[in-house]
């Protein structure tokens, strides 16, 4: 356990985190393109992006919180963009 205290303690999880989103966002996108009859229906890539980009910008602000030196413009920054991105997310969703 103690071996997993150094990588907790550095930016690698949550940049690795937001690799994770932009992969599977990336991947989920592509494969609907192909797979158009798909059980998801037509391609939803503002349901997709908009899912994912809320959560990919929560993990921005936790690796601005994290920071050795405050930085609280970046925080707040990148809470905002995942609250706009969350409402944005909401109106995909109602427009269904």
């Amino acid at each position: 356990m103690d071996r997993l205290i150094p990588i907790f303690d550095s930016d690698a999880l949550p940049i690795g985190i937001l690799v994770l989103i932009v992969v599977e966002a990336l991947g989920l996108v592509l494969w609907q393109r192909r797979n158009p009859e798909s059980a998801m229906g037509r391609p939803n890539t503002a349901r997709i992006v908009s899912f994912l980009g809320a959560g990919g910008s929560l993990v921005a602000a936790m690796i601005f919180h994290r920071r050795p030196e405050p930085f609280p413009e970046g925080f707040a920054l990148a809470m905002l963009c995942a609250m706009v991105i969350h409402l944005w997310h909401i109106a995909v969703l109602l427009r269904r």
